[in-house]
Protein backbone atom coordinates (compact mmCIF):
# COMPACT_ATOMS: atom_id res chain seq x y z
CA UNK A 1 0.00 0.00 0.00
CA UNK A 2 1.35 3.09 -0.95
CA UNK A 3 1.64 5.64 2.08
CA UNK A 4 2.11 8.74 0.79
CA UNK A 5 -1.50 7.92 -1.31
CA UNK A 6 -3.08 7.38 1.89
CA UNK A 7 -2.05 10.16 3.89
CA UNK A 8 -2.66 12.48 1.00
CA UNK A 9 -6.69 11.18 1.36
CA UNK A 10 -6.44 12.91 4.54
CA UNK A 11 -6.71 16.72 5.20
CA UNK A 12 -3.20 18.09 6.18
CA UNK A 13 -1.38 18.43 9.40
CA UNK A 14 0.92 20.97 7.83
CA UNK A 15 1.25 22.98 4.62
CA UNK A 16 4.43 25.25 3.80
CA UNK A 17 3.52 27.93 1.27
CA UNK A 18 4.78 30.39 -0.35
CA UNK A 19 8.17 29.69 -0.55
CA UNK A 20 11.21 28.28 -2.68
CA UNK A 21 11.56 24.80 -2.52
CA UNK A 22 14.56 22.62 -3.74
CA UNK A 23 13.80 19.05 -3.52
CA UNK A 24 16.57 17.69 -5.09
CA UNK A 25 14.16 15.05 -7.05
CA UNK A 26 14.88 15.11 -10.65
CA UNK A 27 11.56 14.64 -10.84
CA UNK A 28 10.35 17.95 -10.22
CA UNK A 29 13.12 19.68 -9.07
CA UNK A 30 11.44 23.00 -7.44
CA UNK A 31 8.55 23.64 -6.46
CA UNK A 32 6.56 26.43 -4.33
CA UNK A 33 4.77 25.01 -1.53
CA UNK A 34 4.58 21.52 0.23
CA UNK A 35 1.89 19.19 1.91
CA UNK A 36 2.72 17.06 5.39
CA UNK A 37 0.72 14.73 7.13
CA UNK A 38 1.74 12.80 10.44
CA UNK A 39 5.66 12.42 9.75
CA UNK A 40 5.57 12.48 5.65
CA UNK A 41 5.58 14.45 2.78
CA UNK A 42 2.51 13.72 0.87
CA UNK A 43 2.31 16.78 -1.40
CA UNK A 44 5.16 18.79 -3.22
CA UNK A 45 3.58 21.28 -6.22
CA UNK A 46 2.27 24.33 -6.25
CA UNK A 47 0.04 26.97 -3.98
CA UNK A 48 -3.06 25.98 -5.76
CA UNK A 49 -1.97 21.99 -5.20
CA UNK A 50 -1.32 22.12 -1.56
CA UNK A 51 -4.17 24.60 -0.71
CA UNK A 52 -6.59 21.98 -1.83
CA UNK A 53 -5.43 19.67 0.19
CA UNK A 54 -5.99 21.42 3.57
CA UNK A 55 -9.03 21.08 6.31
CA UNK A 56 -9.81 23.94 9.09
CA UNK A 57 -7.11 22.06 11.34
CA UNK A 58 -4.18 22.49 9.14
CA UNK A 59 -1.12 24.28 10.72
CA UNK A 60 0.13 26.69 8.23
CA UNK A 61 3.55 28.32 7.53
CA UNK A 62 3.80 30.97 5.20
CA UNK A 63 7.46 30.87 4.40
CA UNK A 64 7.92 34.19 2.71
CA UNK A 65 10.10 33.73 0.19
CA UNK A 66 12.06 31.61 1.96
CA UNK A 67 14.35 28.64 0.68
CA UNK A 68 13.12 24.95 2.09
CA UNK A 69 15.76 22.06 1.15
CA UNK A 70 15.63 18.66 2.56
CA UNK A 71 17.11 18.18 5.65
CA UNK A 72 20.53 18.80 5.98
CA UNK A 73 22.46 16.36 7.77
CA UNK A 74 26.04 16.43 9.61
CA UNK A 75 27.76 13.06 8.78
CA UNK A 76 30.42 13.03 11.52
CA UNK A 77 29.91 14.45 14.75
CA UNK A 78 30.61 13.84 18.67
CA UNK A 79 27.66 15.31 20.32
CA UNK A 80 29.02 14.61 24.29
CA UNK A 81 31.98 16.59 23.15
CA UNK A 82 30.04 19.78 21.35
CA UNK A 83 28.24 19.31 25.06
CA UNK A 84 31.33 19.44 26.87
CA UNK A 85 32.51 22.05 24.80
CA UNK A 86 29.37 24.44 25.82
CA UNK A 87 30.32 24.13 29.42
CA UNK A 88 33.93 24.38 29.07
CA UNK A 89 36.72 26.80 28.85
CA UNK A 90 36.56 27.40 24.99
CA UNK A 91 40.28 27.99 23.06
CA UNK A 92 39.51 27.83 19.75
CA UNK A 93 41.12 30.85 17.37
CA UNK A 94 42.87 31.92 20.89
CA UNK A 95 46.25 33.12 18.71
CA UNK A 96 48.95 32.77 21.71
CA UNK A 97 49.92 30.71 24.16
CA UNK A 98 49.97 32.95 26.72
CA UNK A 99 46.33 34.02 26.15
CA UNK A 100 45.34 30.76 26.70
CA UNK A 101 46.96 30.81 29.74
CA UNK A 102 45.74 33.97 30.76
CA UNK A 103 42.22 32.42 30.01
CA UNK A 104 42.37 29.30 32.32
CA UNK A 105 44.12 31.91 35.13
CA UNK A 106 40.58 33.60 35.23
CA UNK A 107 37.93 30.32 34.56
CA UNK A 108 40.21 28.72 37.71
CA UNK A 109 39.52 31.25 39.77
CA UNK A 110 35.57 30.97 38.87
CA UNK A 111 35.44 27.15 40.00
CA UNK A 112 34.13 25.72 43.10
CA UNK A 113 37.51 23.88 45.14
CA UNK A 114 38.03 20.72 43.99
CA UNK A 115 36.62 20.78 40.50
CA UNK A 116 38.88 20.48 37.42
CA UNK A 117 39.73 23.03 34.96
CA UNK A 118 38.56 21.96 31.13
CA UNK A 119 39.50 23.94 28.17
CA UNK A 120 38.84 22.56 24.64
CA UNK A 121 39.79 23.83 21.56
CA UNK A 122 43.86 24.98 21.49
CA UNK A 123 45.84 25.08 18.16
CA UNK A 124 49.68 25.17 18.32
CA UNK A 125 49.51 25.96 14.55
CA UNK A 126 48.25 29.59 15.52
CA UNK A 127 51.53 30.13 17.79
CA UNK A 128 54.92 30.57 17.45
CA UNK A 129 57.04 27.99 19.50
CA UNK A 130 54.99 24.46 18.49
CA UNK A 131 53.40 22.59 21.00
CA UNK A 132 53.73 24.08 25.01
CA UNK A 133 54.83 21.92 28.16
CA UNK A 134 52.76 22.38 31.67
CA UNK A 135 54.98 25.02 33.40
CA UNK A 136 53.12 27.62 32.23
CA UNK A 137 49.89 26.30 33.14
CA UNK A 138 50.79 24.92 36.21
CA UNK A 139 51.93 28.29 37.19
CA UNK A 140 48.77 29.96 36.01
CA UNK A 141 46.54 27.31 37.88
CA UNK A 142 48.83 25.68 40.01
CA UNK A 143 45.58 24.52 43.02
CA UNK A 144 43.61 22.56 40.94
CA UNK A 145 43.71 19.61 37.71
CA UNK A 146 43.74 21.50 34.69
CA UNK A 147 42.96 19.40 31.35
CA UNK A 148 43.39 21.30 27.86
CA UNK A 149 41.92 19.41 24.77
CA UNK A 150 43.52 20.10 21.40
CA UNK A 151 41.28 21.77 18.53
CA UNK A 152 41.17 17.88 17.10
CA UNK A 153 40.90 15.84 20.31
CA UNK A 154 44.15 14.09 19.57
CA UNK A 155 46.67 16.02 22.34
CA UNK A 156 46.22 16.89 25.83
CA UNK A 157 48.22 19.40 27.46
CA UNK A 158 48.11 18.99 31.58
CA UNK A 159 49.57 20.78 34.37
CA UNK A 160 51.19 19.47 36.90
CA UNK A 161 48.30 18.65 39.78
CA UNK A 162 46.17 16.93 36.36
CA UNK A 163 49.52 14.93 36.07
CA UNK A 164 49.60 13.95 39.35
CA UNK A 165 45.78 12.97 39.69
CA UNK A 166 46.56 10.61 36.86
CA UNK A 167 49.26 8.83 38.14
CA UNK A 168 51.93 10.29 35.42
CA UNK A 169 55.52 10.15 36.03
CA UNK A 170 58.52 9.38 34.15
CA UNK A 171 58.39 5.73 33.86
CA UNK A 172 54.87 5.92 32.37
CA UNK A 173 55.13 4.25 29.39
CA UNK A 174 53.51 5.47 26.18
CA UNK A 175 50.12 3.29 25.56
CA UNK A 176 49.43 1.81 22.01
CA UNK A 177 48.18 4.87 19.82
CA UNK A 178 49.89 7.35 21.76
CA UNK A 179 52.63 9.09 23.36
CA UNK A 180 53.64 10.36 26.48
CA UNK A 181 55.65 13.36 25.70
CA UNK A 182 59.11 13.86 28.05
CA UNK A 183 62.15 16.19 28.39
CA UNK A 184 65.48 15.96 27.58
CA UNK A 185 65.72 14.42 31.13
CA UNK A 186 63.23 12.01 30.82
CA UNK A 187 60.06 14.17 32.78
CA UNK A 188 56.88 14.56 31.36
CA UNK A 189 55.79 17.79 30.00
CA UNK A 190 52.36 17.70 30.21
CA UNK A 191 51.47 17.40 26.67
CA UNK A 192 50.27 14.03 25.69
CA UNK A 193 49.00 12.82 21.82
CA UNK A 194 46.71 10.00 20.58
CA UNK A 195 45.28 7.52 23.16
CA UNK A 196 47.86 9.05 25.66
CA UNK A 197 45.09 11.63 25.76
CA UNK A 198 42.70 8.90 27.65
CA UNK A 199 45.65 8.22 30.55
CA UNK A 200 44.68 12.06 31.94
CA UNK A 201 40.93 11.88 30.91
CA UNK A 202 40.07 8.72 32.48
CA UNK A 203 41.14 10.09 36.01
CA UNK A 204 38.88 12.72 36.03
CA UNK A 205 35.47 11.97 37.97
CA UNK A 206 33.18 9.86 36.20
CA UNK A 207 30.04 10.82 34.32
CA UNK A 208 26.50 9.92 35.26
CA UNK A 209 23.95 9.12 33.19
CA UNK A 210 21.73 11.91 34.36
CA UNK A 211 24.99 14.13 33.78
CA UNK A 212 25.78 12.80 30.16
CA UNK A 213 22.05 13.43 29.05
CA UNK A 214 22.60 16.55 30.44
CA UNK A 215 25.58 17.50 28.21
CA UNK A 216 23.42 15.89 25.19
CA UNK A 217 20.52 18.06 25.26
CA UNK A 218 22.15 21.34 24.79
CA UNK A 219 24.45 20.22 21.94
CA UNK A 220 21.30 18.15 20.46
CA UNK A 221 19.24 21.94 20.46
CA UNK A 222 22.31 23.53 18.76
CA UNK A 223 22.36 21.13 15.73
CA UNK A 224 18.40 21.78 15.56
CA UNK A 225 19.52 25.58 16.00
CA UNK A 226 21.94 25.49 12.61
CA UNK A 227 19.55 23.80 10.74
CA UNK A 228 20.36 20.14 11.44
CA UNK A 229 17.90 17.44 11.18
CA UNK A 230 19.82 14.33 11.71
CA UNK A 231 23.53 13.60 12.56
CA UNK A 232 25.67 10.83 12.72
CA UNK A 233 27.62 10.88 15.77
CA UNK A 234 31.23 8.85 16.04
CA UNK A 235 31.12 7.74 18.31
CA UNK A 236 29.47 6.49 21.89
CA UNK A 237 30.28 3.86 24.45
CA UNK A 238 28.05 2.07 25.89
CA UNK A 239 26.61 4.48 28.70
CA UNK A 240 26.66 7.20 26.05
CA UNK A 241 24.10 5.07 23.82
CA UNK A 242 22.00 3.79 26.81
CA UNK A 243 21.56 8.05 27.38
CA UNK A 244 20.49 8.73 24.04
CA UNK A 245 18.12 5.56 24.21
CA UNK A 246 16.76 7.15 27.78
CA UNK A 247 16.17 10.77 25.66
CA UNK A 248 14.74 8.75 22.85
CA UNK A 249 12.48 6.81 25.13
CA UNK A 250 11.30 10.31 26.85
CA UNK A 251 10.84 12.26 23.61
CA UNK A 252 13.99 14.15 23.73
CA UNK A 253 15.92 13.83 20.75
CA UNK A 254 14.53 17.19 18.76
CA UNK A 255 16.80 15.48 15.64
CA UNK A 256 17.81 12.47 14.18
CA UNK A 257 20.80 10.35 15.31
CA UNK A 258 22.60 7.90 13.50
CA UNK A 259 25.08 6.49 16.42
CA UNK A 260 28.10 4.87 15.68
CA UNK A 261 29.87 2.64 18.33
CA UNK A 262 33.19 3.82 19.92
CA UNK A 263 35.50 0.21 18.63
CA UNK A 264 38.92 1.86 19.47
CA UNK A 265 40.94 2.74 22.48
CA UNK A 266 40.03 0.91 25.99
CA UNK A 267 36.58 0.04 24.97
CA UNK A 268 34.45 -3.14 25.17
CA UNK A 269 34.05 -3.39 21.61
CA UNK A 270 32.92 -7.61 21.79
CA UNK A 271 30.13 -6.22 24.26
CA UNK A 272 29.37 -3.51 21.90
CA UNK A 273 29.36 -5.64 18.86
CA UNK A 274 27.01 -8.21 21.26
CA UNK A 275 24.45 -5.95 21.00
CA UNK A 276 21.37 -6.17 18.32
CA UNK A 277 21.45 -3.59 15.44
CA UNK A 278 18.95 -0.74 16.06
CA UNK A 279 17.11 1.20 13.72
CA UNK A 280 14.53 3.87 14.06
CA UNK A 281 13.98 3.67 17.80
CA UNK A 282 11.46 5.84 18.52
CA UNK A 283 11.39 7.20 15.28
CA UNK A 284 15.02 9.16 16.17
CA UNK A 285 17.73 6.45 17.39
CA UNK A 286 20.01 4.48 14.92
CA UNK A 287 22.93 2.36 15.91
CA UNK A 288 24.03 0.11 13.23
CA UNK A 289 27.62 1.07 12.87
CA UNK A 290 30.82 0.63 14.43
CA UNK A 291 33.49 3.03 14.61
CA UNK A 292 37.19 2.46 14.51
CA UNK A 293 40.45 4.41 13.86
CA UNK A 294 43.76 3.59 12.74
CA UNK A 295 46.20 6.78 12.89
CA UNK A 296 46.13 9.81 14.76
CA UNK A 297 45.67 13.66 13.06
CA UNK A 298 47.79 16.02 10.84
CA UNK A 299 47.74 18.72 13.29
CA UNK A 300 49.29 16.50 16.24
CA UNK A 301 51.85 15.11 13.47
CA UNK A 302 49.82 11.20 14.42
CA UNK A 303 48.29 10.18 10.70
CA UNK A 304 49.94 7.58 9.51
CA UNK A 305 52.14 8.37 6.42
CA UNK A 306 54.42 6.55 3.72
CA UNK A 307 57.27 8.79 4.38
CA UNK A 308 58.31 11.18 7.06
CA UNK A 309 56.54 14.51 7.70
CA UNK A 310 57.74 17.61 5.86
CA UNK A 311 58.06 19.29 8.57
CA UNK A 312 58.65 16.41 11.02
CA UNK A 313 62.19 14.34 9.89
CA UNK A 314 61.94 10.76 11.16
CA UNK A 315 58.41 10.90 11.63
CA UNK A 316 55.65 9.03 9.80
CA UNK A 317 52.85 9.17 12.67
CA UNK A 318 51.57 6.13 14.40
CA UNK A 319 48.91 3.31 14.94
CA UNK A 320 45.94 4.22 17.10
CA UNK A 321 44.94 0.69 16.87
CA UNK A 322 47.26 -1.97 15.92
CA UNK A 323 45.97 -3.18 11.75
CA UNK A 324 45.43 -6.79 13.34
CA UNK A 325 42.78 -5.66 15.44
CA UNK A 326 41.66 -2.85 12.88
CA UNK A 327 41.33 -6.33 10.39
CA UNK A 328 39.87 -8.74 12.83
CA UNK A 329 37.19 -5.85 14.18
CA UNK A 330 36.17 -4.91 10.47
CA UNK A 331 35.65 -8.59 9.91
CA UNK A 332 33.67 -9.23 12.96
CA UNK A 333 31.29 -6.36 12.77
CA UNK A 334 30.58 -7.53 9.53
CA UNK A 335 29.63 -10.86 10.01
CA UNK A 336 27.26 -9.52 12.76
CA UNK A 337 25.44 -6.94 10.28
CA UNK A 338 27.42 -3.74 11.64
CA UNK A 339 28.07 -0.71 8.87
CA UNK A 340 32.32 -0.14 9.76
CA UNK A 341 33.22 3.13 9.37
CA UNK A 342 37.38 3.70 9.58
CA UNK A 343 38.98 6.99 10.35
CA UNK A 344 41.61 7.05 8.47
CA UNK A 345 43.68 10.27 7.48
CA UNK A 346 47.53 9.85 6.17
CA UNK A 347 47.89 7.92 3.02
CA UNK A 348 49.33 5.07 4.50
CA UNK A 349 46.30 4.86 7.44
CA UNK A 350 44.09 4.93 4.00
CA UNK A 351 46.12 2.49 2.29
CA UNK A 352 45.56 0.03 5.54
CA UNK A 353 42.19 0.93 5.94
CA UNK A 354 41.38 -0.10 2.65
CA UNK A 355 43.35 -3.43 2.67
CA UNK A 356 41.31 -4.62 5.88
CA UNK A 357 38.05 -3.30 4.19
CA UNK A 358 38.98 -5.56 0.83
CA UNK A 359 40.15 -8.61 3.00
CA UNK A 360 36.98 -8.17 5.09
CA UNK A 361 34.57 -7.88 1.69
CA UNK A 362 36.00 -10.87 0.49
CA UNK A 363 35.81 -13.05 3.77
CA UNK A 364 32.40 -12.16 4.47
CA UNK A 365 30.90 -11.11 1.13
CA UNK A 366 27.79 -9.07 3.16
CA UNK A 367 24.65 -7.95 1.08
CA UNK A 368 24.66 -4.56 1.71
CA UNK A 369 27.74 -3.28 3.92
CA UNK A 370 28.42 0.45 2.77
CA UNK A 371 31.38 0.64 4.65
CA UNK A 372 32.28 4.10 5.43
CA UNK A 373 36.13 5.80 5.19
CA UNK A 374 36.35 9.04 7.52
CA UNK A 375 38.10 11.42 6.57
CA UNK A 376 40.05 10.31 4.23
CA UNK A 377 42.17 13.38 4.38
CA UNK A 378 45.17 13.30 2.28
CA UNK A 379 44.98 10.29 0.00
CA UNK A 380 47.07 8.81 -2.64
CA UNK A 381 45.19 9.44 -6.46
CA UNK A 382 44.93 5.43 -7.13
CA UNK A 383 43.51 5.33 -3.92
CA UNK A 384 40.35 6.94 -4.64
CA UNK A 385 39.91 4.41 -7.47
CA UNK A 386 40.02 1.69 -5.15
CA UNK A 387 37.65 3.49 -2.63
CA UNK A 388 34.97 3.24 -5.77
CA UNK A 389 35.91 -0.14 -6.48
CA UNK A 390 35.13 -1.65 -2.79
CA UNK A 391 31.85 0.41 -2.83
CA UNK A 392 33.31 2.66 0.06
CA UNK A 393 31.51 5.93 0.88
CA UNK A 394 33.74 8.77 1.37
CA UNK A 395 33.01 10.73 5.01
CA UNK A 396 34.37 13.96 4.26
CA UNK A 397 34.84 17.56 6.34
CA UNK A 398 34.89 20.39 3.84
CA UNK A 399 35.65 23.02 6.08
CA UNK A 400 38.67 21.23 7.17
CA UNK A 401 40.19 22.10 4.19
CA UNK A 402 39.87 25.46 5.01
CA UNK A 403 40.60 25.36 8.98
CA UNK A 404 43.81 23.72 8.21
CA UNK A 405 45.42 25.21 5.08
CA UNK A 406 47.73 27.28 6.34
CA UNK A 407 49.89 24.34 7.75
CA UNK A 408 48.09 21.63 6.55
CA UNK A 409 50.54 21.13 3.12
CA UNK A 410 53.79 22.35 5.48
CA UNK A 411 53.37 18.88 6.95
CA UNK A 412 53.22 16.79 3.83
CA UNK A 413 55.04 18.97 0.75
CA UNK A 414 54.08 20.03 -2.44
CA UNK A 415 53.34 16.80 -4.16
CA UNK A 416 50.97 14.96 -1.37
CA UNK A 417 49.38 18.09 -0.88
CA UNK A 418 47.79 17.39 -3.93
CA UNK A 419 45.44 14.88 -2.24
CA UNK A 420 44.34 16.89 0.83
CA UNK A 421 40.96 17.19 1.14
CA UNK A 422 40.75 16.10 -2.17
CA UNK A 423 36.49 16.11 -2.74
CA UNK A 424 36.93 17.09 -6.23
CA UNK A 425 38.43 13.29 -6.80
CA UNK A 426 36.06 11.78 -4.73
CA UNK A 427 33.29 12.96 -6.78
CA UNK A 428 34.58 12.43 -10.25
CA UNK A 429 35.66 9.42 -9.49
CA UNK A 430 31.88 8.35 -8.65
CA UNK A 431 32.66 7.60 -5.12
CA UNK A 432 29.31 8.70 -2.67
CA UNK A 433 30.74 11.72 -0.85
CA UNK A 434 28.73 12.14 3.07
CA UNK A 435 29.66 15.89 4.61
CA UNK A 436 29.57 16.69 7.95
CA UNK A 437 32.02 19.01 10.22
CA UNK A 438 33.88 16.86 13.13
CA UNK A 439 31.87 19.11 15.31
CA UNK A 440 33.28 20.86 17.57
CA UNK A 441 36.63 20.23 16.07
CA UNK A 442 35.28 23.04 13.12
CA UNK A 443 31.98 24.93 13.32
CA UNK A 444 28.65 23.24 13.82
CA UNK A 445 26.46 24.77 10.68
CA UNK A 446 26.36 23.04 7.41
CA UNK A 447 26.53 26.69 5.79
CA UNK A 448 30.21 27.28 6.68
CA UNK A 449 31.11 23.63 5.20
CA UNK A 450 28.87 24.06 1.97
CA UNK A 451 30.67 27.37 1.84
CA UNK A 452 33.70 25.45 2.07
CA UNK A 453 33.12 23.16 -0.40
CA UNK A 454 32.12 25.76 -2.81
CA UNK A 455 35.29 28.40 -2.77
CA UNK A 456 37.87 26.27 -0.78
CA UNK A 457 37.92 29.42 1.58
CA UNK A 458 37.46 30.44 5.14
CA UNK A 459 34.86 32.11 6.16
CA UNK A 460 37.18 35.59 6.17
CA UNK A 461 37.71 34.56 2.15
CA UNK A 462 41.11 33.14 2.68
CA UNK A 463 43.05 32.39 0.78
CA UNK A 464 41.94 34.98 -2.30
CA UNK A 465 40.62 32.45 -5.29
CA UNK A 466 40.50 29.32 -2.90
CA UNK A 467 42.91 26.66 -1.86
CA UNK A 468 43.47 23.99 -3.92
CA UNK A 469 40.40 25.64 -6.10
CA UNK A 470 40.53 22.41 -8.50
CA UNK A 471 38.95 20.48 -5.47
CA UNK A 472 35.93 23.11 -5.31
CA UNK A 473 32.05 21.95 -5.87
CA UNK A 474 29.26 23.18 -7.06
CA UNK A 475 26.61 24.23 -5.19
CA UNK A 476 24.24 20.83 -5.91
CA UNK A 477 27.11 18.71 -5.53
CA UNK A 478 27.58 20.15 -2.27
CA UNK A 479 23.89 20.31 -1.61
CA UNK A 480 23.62 16.60 -2.41
CA UNK A 481 26.68 16.39 -0.42
CA UNK A 482 24.75 17.20 2.98
CA UNK A 483 21.17 15.60 2.24
CA UNK A 484 21.13 12.78 -0.33
CA UNK A 485 24.86 11.58 0.27
CA UNK A 486 24.40 11.10 4.27
CA UNK A 487 20.99 9.52 3.40
CA UNK A 488 22.84 6.83 1.81
CA UNK A 489 26.05 6.23 4.50
CA UNK A 490 22.68 5.97 6.76
CA UNK A 491 20.63 3.19 4.63
CA UNK A 492 17.77 5.84 4.94
CA UNK A 493 18.09 7.45 0.63
CA UNK A 494 14.13 5.42 0.92
CA UNK A 495 12.95 8.04 3.41
CA UNK A 496 14.80 11.15 3.43
CA UNK A 497 17.57 13.49 1.35
CA UNK A 498 14.49 14.46 -0.60
CA UNK A 499 11.49 16.44 -1.03
CA UNK A 500 9.32 14.15 -2.34
CA UNK A 501 6.17 12.02 -1.91
CA UNK A 502 6.36 9.66 1.05
CA UNK A 503 9.49 11.02 2.51
CA UNK A 504 10.20 11.89 5.75
CA UNK A 505 9.24 15.67 6.47
CA UNK A 506 12.68 16.52 7.25
CA UNK A 507 12.94 19.85 6.35
CA UNK A 508 15.95 22.99 6.51
CA UNK A 509 14.07 26.37 6.16
CA UNK A 510 16.88 29.27 5.30
CA UNK A 511 16.19 33.17 5.02
CA UNK A 512 17.80 33.58 1.53
CA UNK A 513 17.93 31.35 -1.67
CA UNK A 514 21.42 30.22 -2.19
CA UNK A 515 21.18 30.10 -5.52
CA UNK A 516 20.74 33.73 -5.53
CA UNK A 517 23.59 35.42 -3.57
CA UNK A 518 27.79 35.12 -3.30
CA UNK A 519 28.99 31.94 -1.95
CA UNK A 520 30.78 34.37 0.72
CA UNK A 521 27.46 35.14 2.02
CA UNK A 522 26.46 31.76 2.42
CA UNK A 523 27.67 31.14 6.05
CA UNK A 524 26.18 33.96 7.42
CA UNK A 525 22.13 33.27 5.99
CA UNK A 526 20.12 32.58 8.92
CA UNK A 527 18.00 29.10 9.89
CA UNK A 528 14.41 30.16 10.03
CA UNK A 529 12.98 26.78 10.52
CA UNK A 530 14.29 22.55 11.20
CA UNK A 531 11.65 20.33 10.74
CA UNK A 532 12.34 16.63 11.59
CA UNK A 533 9.34 14.12 10.90
CA UNK A 534 7.05 17.37 10.30
CA UNK A 535 7.33 19.05 13.83
CA UNK A 536 9.49 22.12 14.38
CA UNK A 537 12.55 21.51 15.54
CA UNK A 538 13.85 24.97 15.91
CA UNK A 539 11.86 27.82 14.74
CA UNK A 540 13.03 31.20 14.62
CA UNK A 541 10.25 33.87 15.36
CA UNK A 542 9.94 35.27 12.24
CA UNK A 543 9.03 31.97 10.79
CA UNK A 544 5.26 32.93 10.96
Amino acid sequence: MNTALVLAAFALDLMLSNGRVLTQDPARPEAAAIGIRADRIVIVGSEADVARAAGPDTRHIDLGGALVLPGLVDSHVHLRSLGEQLTSLDLRGVASLDEVVRRAAVASSELPEGEWLDGIGWDQNLWSGGYPDHRPLTAAVPERPAWLLRIDWYAGWANAKAMQAAGITRDTPDPQGGRVVKDATGEPTGLFLGEAVNLVTRAKPARSRARLKDLLRPALARCAAMGLTEVHDAAATLEEASAFRELAEAGQLPIRVHLMWKGYGAEDVEAMLAQPVLVGHRDRLTHRTLKLIIDGTMGSHGALFFDDYADDPGNRGFFVTPIERIRRLTEDAMRRGYQVATHAIGDRGISLTLDAFEAALAAVRPRDPRPRIEHLQCVRRGDIDRVKRLGLIASMQPSHATAEFTWSEKRVGLERGRGLYALRWVLDAGVPLAAGSDLPVDDESPLTGIHSALTRQNTRGEPEGGWHSEQRLTLDEALHAYTLGPAYAAFEEDRKGRIALGQWADLTILARDLRAIPASEIPRVEVLGTLVGGRLAYRDPRLR
